[in-house]
């Protein structure tokens, strides 16, 4: 279901940086920047100057998407706390979006039902994946596994797609995606009933552990 909701959305789960903005769950404008551990210094100015470029202020804005996670750690945290910061001081709600099913929308055209995203040394996190009327949902939990194993136990036959995998393993031949804020924002629209948390004074990224929004009403 698409809502009429005005949404700024944020990535900041990997290397890209990125900031939109949503109307009517339509994109109006979106910066995204691919800079590795930079998302502290940049993440503010891309918001200075969309700001500027759309003309909008906090108080024309009805909530803020994040990506929730998997994915970095020092990028994950940054993005929610810039998120909670503006959410907080106008009061706005926020919407936490799970990374994989973003991932997952910016593939939407290969109806992948499996997703993979490289964690650290030979490890990844991987879920599967349910679609509806081209809008990915989760199908169980996210899940961690060694690279190696995880291969032997997959059908490769499945549209799986993958992110920053390519160092592990060039041959695997899964379909490549990429990361947007944009994305973030469009799936917040769509299950904005589902995800939004209004009072998210105890949200915190997810990690590495199962995806499972806490929704504190």
């Amino acid at each position: 279901m698409s809502y009429n909701n005005t949404i700024l959305a944020i990535e900041t789960s990997s290397n890209i940086c990125g900031i939109s903005f949503i109307k009517n769950g339509t994109l109006i404008d979106s910066m995204d920047e691919d800079k590795s551990k930079q998302h502290a210094e940049i993440l503010p100015k891309l918001y200075q100057d969309l700001q500027i470029r759309n003309n909008f202020s906090l108080s024309d804005i009805d909530a803020i998407a994040v990506s929730i996670g998997p994915g970095s750690f020092t990028g994950l945290r940054i993005g929610l706390s810039f998120t909670k910061g503006l959410a907080f001081s106008h009061n706005l709600p926020i919407i936490p979006v799970s990374t994989m099913m973003s991932l997952a929308y910016n593939s939407r055209k290969f109806l992948p039902t499996l997703g993979i995203i490289y964690s650290h040394a030979k490890r990844v996190f991987y879920q599967k994946i349910s679609w509806i009327n081209m809008v990915p949902s989760p199908d169980g939990e996210i899940k961690v596994a060694e690279w190696d194993k995880f291969l032997d136990e997959i059908d490769k036959t499945e549209n799986i797609f993958q992110l920053n995998c390519g160092k592990l393993d060039k041959s695997s031949g899964f379909i490549s995606t990429s990361l947007s804020s944009s994305s973030i924002g469009i799936l917040a629209n769509n299950n904005y009933d589902e995800l939004v948390i209004d009072q998210p004074y105890d949200l915190i990224p997810n990690y590495v552990s199962p995806f499972i929004v806490n929704k504190n009403k």
